[in-house]
């Protein structure tokens, strides 16, 4: 019973992550809000941070068995899987605007311009358009081989079933900042997993 109910807190948690990032969000909280809402991007963080840490806590303090038995092979896989996950995410995170990213920079700002970001196609962005979502699923992966509980394949299951519908809803936007030069990048640049998909 606590499985199924983290797994549809994990799934309602990313649906809402997404909805707060829609721009008719934005949108609507910027017209209720006077002349912009410079604390949204970081607001949206905070609160992504503390309701995704509250889940975890809560699902950390599970009494579980291994589901299987680990040993220095999968041990060997883990340590492989979570540092290339690490290299990606750190490395996919250095690319960008860290201010910008959290939302520091757009607390700075008195109104809310159109966001100035450039298509970014360098670095790991260059293998696939998503390296941080790549980088998150293989720690996931990783976490799951060193610690193989039900828990673990919770949160790498609802990332996985999840982050098709995050990606479609993420391109639909930049699609529409980037145009020409977004379509052109889709079609040389695979979407999560070099020259398949």
């Amino acid at each position: 019973m606590a499985q199924l109910l983290a797994l549809a807190l994990l799934l309602a948690y990313f649906a809402l992550h997404s909805v707060l990032a829609a721009d008719s969000v934005k949108a609507w909280f910027t017209t209720r809000l006077g002349t912009g809402f410079r604390y949204y991007r970081l607001a949206y963080n905070v609160l992504a941070a503390v309701m995704l840490i509250a889940l975890l806590r809560w699902m950390a303090g599970w009494q579980e068995e291994f589901l299987f038995e680990t040993n220095v092979w999968t041990n060997g896989v883990a340590i492989v899987l979570l540092a290339l996950g690490t290299w990606f995410t750190v490395g996919s995170l250095l690319k960008y605007d860290l201010g910008e990213f959290i939302g520091i920079q757009q607390m700075k700002q008195k109104n809310n311009p159109p966001n100035q970001s450039n298509l970014n196609t360098s670095g790991f962005n260059a293998i696939v358009r998503h390296p941080l979502y790549l980088g998150l699923i293989l720690l996931l992966l990783g976490f799951f081989f060193l610690y193989p509980k039900m828990s673990s394949l919770l949160l790498l299951a609802s990332v996985l079933v999840y982050l098709p519908i995050g990606i479609h809803l993420e391109e639909k936007k930049l699609r529409l900042q980037f145009g020409q030069p977004y379509l052109y990048y889709e079609k040389r640049v695979k979407c999560l997993i070099p020259g398949i998909w």
